[in-house]
């Protein structure tokens, strides 16, 4: 049974060294979300192609932001993919789960790569570019905090941040190596051959990325959390009533700290379109900059997973909040004036390191704060409700407030508000869960509830 932090601060623990199935869990989840969201984040980095074959017309910027519109199509269906994967994944198993949403994933990446265009098919083409969107966020709507809590369940309790930031360290590795697949294919062929079948072949990659991840993810066990409960024969019967109802204070905290989070990372969806769309500078250097700033702006997430342990979630996020509304202004002021790809890169790369940096604490808050029985359910459908509001607006309304207003700096009311929601979630977390069952901050469960024998 666990033991309860006193009062309301976040209960440190000891170093502890790290078994070696810790570390095949951390490398698993890492490899896992790496393809994930190679084949997820593709459709955003190489919209600016996409779009004017889906969505005909003459204005650019009108095709742009049609298929940004289809980019969060696919943030909508992550909450129904976080409930029965969900589900699945606290009463099958989170291996089980995980193995599934990867295969799944990597399928409908394939489709896209091999989809008729609007030419070919007419209004077909646009409609079923959709369907695989959708397929492709409900897949994902248990991958990334899936993945998180898996590893963390895996590792020692003095080290589960610094681990599980291997997630959000593949997460961030995979979408640099889409950026970057998509940048040497375009400095490859011609601008026509790209629009022709140049922008089909990264999709294609995902084939082998997928059935590498599986042969990786089916070696593994499943988390000791999970089995315990598998051997003492309490695993919930409905997670998702438990989450909504016996858990629902925790899960509106998760929501709050997700939707915060999902509102910033979502501008990277805005990135690449505006810099290629409506700033028209040439799409290949962009995908290459973007790939190295994918790079080296995730070298800090480690770094963060160890402080993350060291100092707790809520003063990581509340400082990652505010540096970031420091640091962006002159990030923004960059973006919208500089052509050199020297000090683009640099703009990319801040940014990008801002933002994943701030997720390692985030999502193993949103991880940690449910009881186990719950809780890979509970964490991913807070993440996912809270994504498909924040991450699949994002990108839009970033673009829509800069063509409305003119300014670069506009996504800085985006991230202000995500700010001050974040900010003020964790800040009043502890005193609104002191009567719940979270780990975290809340009372001991009664021998009744699942979580209490966790």
């Amino acid at each position: 049974m666990e033991t309860r932090p006193a009062g309301n601060r976040e209960r440190k623990h000891p170093k502890e060294p790290v078994p070696p199935a810790a570390r095949r869990a951390a490398l698993a989840g890492g490899v896992g979300t790496f393809i994930e969201y190679y084949d997820y984040l593709l459709f955003s980095v190489l919209t600016v192609y996409i779009a004017p074959l889906f969505f005909p017309s003459g204005d650019p910027a009108a095709s742009v932001l049609a298929g940004l519109a289809v980019y969060g199509a696919g943030f909508v269906a992550k909450p129904i993919g976080a409930i029965v994967f969900g589900r699945m994944g606290d009463r099958r198993g989170r291996r089980q789960t995980l193995l599934l949403t990867v295969v799944l994933m990597g399928v409908t990446t394939s489709l896209i790569a091999v989809l008729p265009t609007h030419a070919s098919i007419g209004i077909a083409a646009p409609i079923l570019l959709v369907v695989l969107r959708v397929l492709q966020g409900a897949s994902s709507g248990a991958e990334l905090q899936g993945a998180v809590t898996y590893v963390l369940e895996s590792a020692p309790k003095s080290r589960r941040a610094g681990l599980a930031s291997m997630v959000n360290l593949g997460t961030g590795l995979g979408g640099a190596s889409g950026a970057f697949t998509a940048a040497v294919i375009g400095m490859t062929v011609s601008p026509q051959t790209m629009l022709t079948w140049g922008w089909r072949v990264p999709f294609l990659v995902a084939i082998p990325l997928t059935v590498l991840a599986f042969m990786v993810r089916k070696r593994l066990e499943d988390s000791p959390d999970f089995a315990e409960l598998v051997q003492r024969n309490q695993i919930a019967r409905s997670p998702v009533k438990d989450t909504f109802v016996t858990h629902r204070r925790i899960l509106l905290i998760a929501i709050l700290v997700a939707l915060a989070y999902a509102m910033f990372g979502g501008l990277l969806g805005w990135l690449v379109p505006y810099l290629t769309g409506l700033r028209r500078l040439d799409p290949a250097p962009i995908f290459l900059t973007y790939a190295i700033g994918q790079a080296l702006g995730n070298v800090v997430v480690p770094t963060i997973g160890r402080l993350t342990d060291r100092f707790g979630h809520r003063g990581m996020i509340i400082a990652a909040f505010l540096v970031s509304l420091l640091l962006m202004v002159p990030i923004l002021a960059v973006l919208g004036g500089a052509t050199s790809p020297l000090f683009l890169g640099i703009a990319i790369t801040l940014f990008i390191a801002l933002i994943a940096g701030s997720g390692v604490a985030i999502y193993t808050y949103i991880a940690e704060v449910f009881p186990v029985s719950a809780r890979f359910t509970g964490s991913n459908i807070g993440t996912q409700l809270a994504t498909a509001v924040g991450g699949g607006t994002a990108p839009l309304i970033a673009s829509t407030l800069v063509l409305a207003l003119g300014s670069v700096f506009a996504p800085l009311l985006v991230l202000g508000a995500a700010a001050l929601i974040g900010v003020t979630a964790v800040l009043v977390a502890p005193r609104f869960l002191a009567g719940s069952e979270s780990p975290l901050y809340g009372r001991a469960p009664q021998a009744t509830t699942t979580a209490a024998r966790v």
